[in-house]
Protein backbone atom coordinates (compact mmCIF):
# COMPACT_ATOMS: atom_id res chain seq x y z
CA UNK A 1 0.00 0.00 0.00
CA UNK A 2 2.69 2.46 1.04
CA UNK A 3 4.32 2.44 -2.55
CA UNK A 4 0.53 2.73 -3.84
CA UNK A 5 0.06 5.90 -1.55
CA UNK A 6 3.01 7.64 -2.57
CA UNK A 7 2.42 7.71 -6.16
CA UNK A 8 -0.84 8.80 -5.50
CA UNK A 9 0.42 11.55 -3.14
CA UNK A 10 3.03 12.88 -6.04
CA UNK A 11 0.49 12.23 -9.07
CA UNK A 12 0.64 15.48 -11.75
CA UNK A 13 -0.44 14.09 -14.91
CA UNK A 14 -4.70 15.24 -14.84
CA UNK A 15 -5.95 14.09 -18.59
CA UNK A 16 -6.98 10.67 -18.91
CA UNK A 17 -9.08 9.20 -21.31
CA UNK A 18 -11.51 10.49 -23.60
CA UNK A 19 -14.46 8.47 -22.32
CA UNK A 20 -13.22 9.41 -18.12
CA UNK A 21 -13.11 13.19 -18.87
CA UNK A 22 -16.82 13.13 -20.34
CA UNK A 23 -17.89 11.11 -16.98
CA UNK A 24 -16.02 13.88 -14.89
CA UNK A 25 -17.23 16.60 -17.15
CA UNK A 26 -21.19 15.46 -16.19
CA UNK A 27 -20.08 14.68 -12.71
CA UNK A 28 -18.60 17.76 -11.87
CA UNK A 29 -19.13 21.03 -12.47
CA UNK A 30 -17.33 22.15 -15.69
CA UNK A 31 -17.90 25.86 -15.42
CA UNK A 32 -14.45 27.58 -15.58
CA UNK A 33 -13.92 30.80 -13.80
CA UNK A 34 -11.25 33.67 -14.55
CA UNK A 35 -10.34 34.68 -11.34
CA UNK A 36 -8.09 38.01 -10.78
CA UNK A 37 -6.38 36.89 -7.82
CA UNK A 38 -4.87 40.54 -6.94
CA UNK A 39 -8.68 41.39 -6.04
CA UNK A 40 -9.93 38.20 -4.75
CA UNK A 41 -8.72 39.46 -0.68
CA UNK A 42 -7.74 42.83 0.23
CA UNK A 43 -4.62 43.72 2.53
CA UNK A 44 -6.48 43.70 5.79
CA UNK A 45 -7.40 40.04 4.99
CA UNK A 46 -3.76 39.32 5.02
CA UNK A 47 -2.98 41.96 8.10
CA UNK A 48 -1.13 43.98 6.22
CA UNK A 49 -3.05 47.09 6.59
CA UNK A 50 -1.06 48.30 9.09
CA UNK A 51 2.22 47.48 7.46
CA UNK A 52 4.03 50.91 6.67
CA UNK A 53 6.19 49.74 4.37
CA UNK A 54 3.56 47.92 1.80
CA UNK A 55 1.39 51.22 2.28
CA UNK A 56 4.21 53.03 1.01
CA UNK A 57 4.17 51.06 -2.24
CA UNK A 58 2.54 51.85 -5.48
CA UNK A 59 -0.62 50.40 -6.09
CA UNK A 60 1.08 48.14 -9.05
CA UNK A 61 3.13 46.40 -5.95
CA UNK A 62 0.70 46.00 -3.70
CA UNK A 63 -1.68 44.08 -5.76
CA UNK A 64 1.20 42.47 -6.69
CA UNK A 65 1.36 41.20 -3.16
CA UNK A 66 -1.92 40.58 -2.87
CA UNK A 67 -1.99 38.69 -6.00
CA UNK A 68 0.70 35.99 -4.75
CA UNK A 69 0.04 35.68 -1.01
CA UNK A 70 -3.97 34.78 -2.78
CA UNK A 71 -2.57 31.79 -5.24
CA UNK A 72 -0.34 30.93 -2.25
CA UNK A 73 -3.61 30.15 -0.23
CA UNK A 74 -5.34 28.15 -3.55
CA UNK A 75 -1.79 26.63 -4.00
CA UNK A 76 -2.00 25.50 -0.51
CA UNK A 77 -5.50 23.95 -0.77
CA UNK A 78 -4.69 22.75 -4.25
CA UNK A 79 -2.08 20.22 -2.25
CA UNK A 80 -4.00 19.75 0.82
CA UNK A 81 -7.34 18.69 -1.22
CA UNK A 82 -5.20 16.37 -3.72
CA UNK A 83 -3.48 14.92 -0.56
CA UNK A 84 -6.77 14.66 0.74
CA UNK A 85 -8.02 12.26 -2.09
CA UNK A 86 -5.28 9.97 -1.09
CA UNK A 87 -6.41 10.12 2.97
CA UNK A 88 -9.86 9.68 2.02
CA UNK A 89 -8.67 6.49 -0.18
CA UNK A 90 -6.66 4.83 2.62
CA UNK A 91 -9.63 5.58 5.51
CA UNK A 92 -12.47 3.52 3.37
CA UNK A 93 -9.58 1.00 3.47
CA UNK A 94 -8.52 1.39 7.23
CA UNK A 95 -12.29 1.69 8.53
CA UNK A 96 -13.89 -1.39 11.11
CA UNK A 97 -17.11 -1.33 9.62
CA UNK A 98 -18.89 -0.93 6.36
CA UNK A 99 -20.64 2.47 7.54
CA UNK A 100 -17.22 3.48 8.52
CA UNK A 101 -15.99 2.57 5.07
CA UNK A 102 -19.06 4.31 3.40
CA UNK A 103 -18.28 7.68 5.52
CA UNK A 104 -14.49 7.54 3.70
CA UNK A 105 -15.93 6.85 0.09
CA UNK A 106 -18.45 9.85 0.45
CA UNK A 107 -15.94 12.16 1.60
CA UNK A 108 -13.38 10.99 -0.97
CA UNK A 109 -15.85 12.06 -3.38
CA UNK A 110 -16.00 15.75 -1.56
CA UNK A 111 -12.27 16.42 -1.86
CA UNK A 112 -12.04 15.38 -5.27
CA UNK A 113 -14.94 18.25 -6.14
CA UNK A 114 -12.95 20.03 -4.00
CA UNK A 115 -9.61 19.62 -5.76
CA UNK A 116 -11.36 19.95 -9.00
CA UNK A 117 -12.38 23.43 -8.62
CA UNK A 118 -9.36 24.52 -6.72
CA UNK A 119 -7.40 22.93 -10.14
CA UNK A 120 -9.18 25.03 -12.42
CA UNK A 121 -9.38 27.81 -10.53
CA UNK A 122 -5.52 27.81 -10.56
CA UNK A 123 -5.34 26.65 -14.44
CA UNK A 124 -4.81 30.09 -15.73
CA UNK A 125 -1.94 30.97 -13.67
CA UNK A 126 1.60 30.48 -13.10
CA UNK A 127 1.82 28.61 -10.02
CA UNK A 128 5.00 26.43 -8.50
CA UNK A 129 2.92 23.25 -7.60
CA UNK A 130 5.85 22.04 -5.76
CA UNK A 131 5.11 20.77 -1.92
CA UNK A 132 6.03 23.24 0.88
CA UNK A 133 7.50 22.14 4.14
CA UNK A 134 3.66 22.14 5.41
CA UNK A 135 2.51 19.40 2.78
CA UNK A 136 5.10 17.37 2.83
CA UNK A 137 4.49 16.52 6.50
CA UNK A 138 0.91 16.38 5.65
CA UNK A 139 2.17 13.46 2.58
CA UNK A 140 4.27 11.77 5.16
CA UNK A 141 1.92 11.11 7.81
CA UNK A 142 -1.19 10.39 5.03
CA UNK A 143 1.85 7.99 3.88
CA UNK A 144 3.10 6.43 7.28
CA UNK A 145 -0.16 6.93 9.46
CA UNK A 146 -1.74 4.11 11.40
CA UNK A 147 -5.81 4.94 11.14
CA UNK A 148 -6.04 5.89 14.71
CA UNK A 149 -3.10 8.41 14.19
CA UNK A 150 -4.88 9.68 11.21
CA UNK A 151 -7.91 10.14 12.74
CA UNK A 152 -6.70 12.72 15.24
CA UNK A 153 -3.97 14.24 13.18
CA UNK A 154 -5.56 15.01 9.95
CA UNK A 155 -9.64 14.75 11.30
CA UNK A 156 -9.75 15.97 14.57
CA UNK A 157 -6.48 18.64 13.80
CA UNK A 158 -5.74 19.52 10.45
CA UNK A 159 -9.59 19.97 9.52
CA UNK A 160 -10.53 21.05 12.46
CA UNK A 161 -7.75 24.01 12.10
CA UNK A 162 -8.85 24.03 8.22
CA UNK A 163 -12.32 25.03 9.38
CA UNK A 164 -10.78 28.29 10.91
CA UNK A 165 -8.48 28.83 7.99
CA UNK A 166 -11.68 28.21 5.17
CA UNK A 167 -13.83 30.52 7.31
CA UNK A 168 -11.18 33.62 7.50
CA UNK A 169 -11.02 32.95 3.75
CA UNK A 170 -14.94 32.81 3.10
CA UNK A 171 -15.43 35.76 5.41
CA UNK A 172 -13.08 37.99 3.39
CA UNK A 173 -13.21 37.37 0.08
CA UNK A 174 -14.15 39.92 -1.93
CA UNK A 175 -15.43 37.56 -5.15
CA UNK A 176 -19.15 36.26 -4.70
CA UNK A 177 -18.90 33.14 -6.37
CA UNK A 178 -15.71 32.03 -4.76
CA UNK A 179 -17.03 33.33 -1.74
CA UNK A 180 -20.09 30.68 -2.27
CA UNK A 181 -17.81 27.81 -2.92
CA UNK A 182 -15.57 28.34 0.10
CA UNK A 183 -18.63 28.58 2.26
CA UNK A 184 -19.44 24.50 0.31
CA UNK A 185 -16.03 23.50 1.00
CA UNK A 186 -16.21 24.80 4.62
CA UNK A 187 -18.93 22.86 5.13
CA UNK A 188 -17.98 19.48 4.16
CA UNK A 189 -14.65 20.28 6.46
CA UNK A 190 -16.93 20.51 9.62
CA UNK A 191 -18.15 16.91 9.00
CA UNK A 192 -14.90 15.45 8.19
CA UNK A 193 -14.12 17.04 11.58
CA UNK A 194 -17.08 16.38 13.36
CA UNK A 195 -16.54 12.52 12.29
CA UNK A 196 -13.23 12.41 13.82
CA UNK A 197 -13.98 13.46 16.93
CA UNK A 198 -16.80 10.96 17.36
CA UNK A 199 -14.05 8.21 15.89
CA UNK A 200 -11.40 9.05 18.07
CA UNK A 201 -10.61 8.12 21.89
CA UNK A 202 -6.92 8.90 23.19
CA UNK A 203 -7.45 5.43 25.35
CA UNK A 204 -7.20 3.24 22.43
CA UNK A 205 -3.71 4.85 21.48
CA UNK A 206 -1.05 1.83 21.86
CA UNK A 207 2.29 3.56 23.00
CA UNK A 208 4.17 3.51 19.82
CA UNK A 209 0.71 5.29 18.10
CA UNK A 210 1.07 7.66 21.18
CA UNK A 211 5.16 8.57 20.42
CA UNK A 212 3.70 9.03 16.48
CA UNK A 213 1.38 11.30 17.38
CA UNK A 214 3.13 13.16 19.25
CA UNK A 215 6.18 13.57 17.15
CA UNK A 216 3.95 14.16 14.14
CA UNK A 217 2.31 16.90 15.73
CA UNK A 218 5.49 18.55 17.24
CA UNK A 219 6.62 19.29 13.69
CA UNK A 220 3.21 20.59 12.73
CA UNK A 221 3.56 22.69 16.01
CA UNK A 222 6.73 24.29 15.04
CA UNK A 223 5.58 25.41 11.76
CA UNK A 224 2.71 26.88 13.09
CA UNK A 225 4.36 28.72 16.36
CA UNK A 226 7.17 30.20 14.12
CA UNK A 227 5.14 32.87 12.75
CA UNK A 228 3.34 34.25 9.48
CA UNK A 229 6.38 32.83 7.55
CA UNK A 230 4.51 33.28 4.25
CA UNK A 231 3.45 36.82 4.15
CA UNK A 232 7.13 37.30 5.17
CA UNK A 233 8.79 35.57 2.25
CA UNK A 234 6.42 37.47 0.05
CA UNK A 235 7.02 40.57 1.69
CA UNK A 236 10.98 39.94 1.27
CA UNK A 237 10.43 39.80 -2.51
CA UNK A 238 8.85 42.77 -2.89
CA UNK A 239 10.41 45.24 0.04
CA UNK A 240 14.16 45.63 0.90
CA UNK A 241 15.30 43.57 4.65
CA UNK A 242 16.16 46.79 5.53
CA UNK A 243 12.51 48.36 5.79
CA UNK A 244 11.08 45.20 7.34
CA UNK A 245 11.83 46.04 10.41
CA UNK A 246 9.14 46.11 12.77
CA UNK A 247 6.59 44.23 10.30
CA UNK A 248 6.19 41.49 13.11
CA UNK A 249 5.07 44.03 15.20
CA UNK A 250 2.83 45.54 12.35
CA UNK A 251 1.24 42.17 11.61
CA UNK A 252 0.56 41.42 15.38
CA UNK A 253 1.89 38.05 14.71
CA UNK A 254 2.57 37.23 18.34
CA UNK A 255 -1.17 37.71 18.93
CA UNK A 256 -2.06 36.32 15.60
CA UNK A 257 0.21 32.74 16.05
CA UNK A 258 -0.50 32.90 19.87
CA UNK A 259 -4.27 32.54 18.67
CA UNK A 260 -3.85 29.93 15.83
CA UNK A 261 -1.91 27.83 18.73
CA UNK A 262 -4.75 28.31 21.49
CA UNK A 263 -7.30 27.23 18.71
CA UNK A 264 -5.15 23.93 17.96
CA UNK A 265 -5.14 22.94 21.47
CA UNK A 266 -8.89 24.26 21.94
CA UNK A 267 -9.35 21.16 19.29
CA UNK A 268 -7.10 18.90 21.35
CA UNK A 269 -8.48 20.06 24.83
CA UNK A 270 -12.60 18.75 22.90
CA UNK A 271 -11.33 15.39 21.38
CA UNK A 272 -9.97 15.14 25.68
CA UNK A 273 -6.30 14.16 24.50
CA UNK A 274 -4.93 15.03 27.88
CA UNK A 275 -2.04 12.71 27.53
CA UNK A 276 -1.10 14.50 23.94
CA UNK A 277 -1.14 18.10 25.29
CA UNK A 278 0.19 17.52 28.30
CA UNK A 279 3.65 16.19 25.87
CA UNK A 280 3.43 19.32 23.87
CA UNK A 281 3.29 21.35 26.53
CA UNK A 282 6.14 20.10 28.32
CA UNK A 283 7.98 21.01 25.20
CA UNK A 284 6.51 24.85 25.13
CA UNK A 285 5.09 24.24 21.69
CA UNK A 286 1.72 26.04 22.11
CA UNK A 287 4.48 29.13 22.50
CA UNK A 288 5.01 31.50 19.60
CA UNK A 289 8.62 31.28 19.09
CA UNK A 290 9.97 33.38 16.18
CA UNK A 291 13.72 32.81 16.85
Amino acid sequence: MKSILANSLSKSEVQSTKEVEQILAKKLNSEHEIIDFSKLWDASSFELGRVSSFQKLDEKAQYSILEKLSIGRFLEAYNIEKAGMSFTAKMSLLAESQNEQKLYSLFSAEEATHFHYIQNALSDSKVDYKADPFIELLNEVILTGERRPLIFIIQVVLEGWGIDHYSLMEKTCLNPKVRNQLRLILQDEAAHHGSGLSLYNESDFTESEMNYTADMMSEFLKMVNCGPVGVMTVLGENISSSKLSGVYDELNAHFETQRKLNYIKGLMIKANSNKLIDTLESKKLFIPNFS
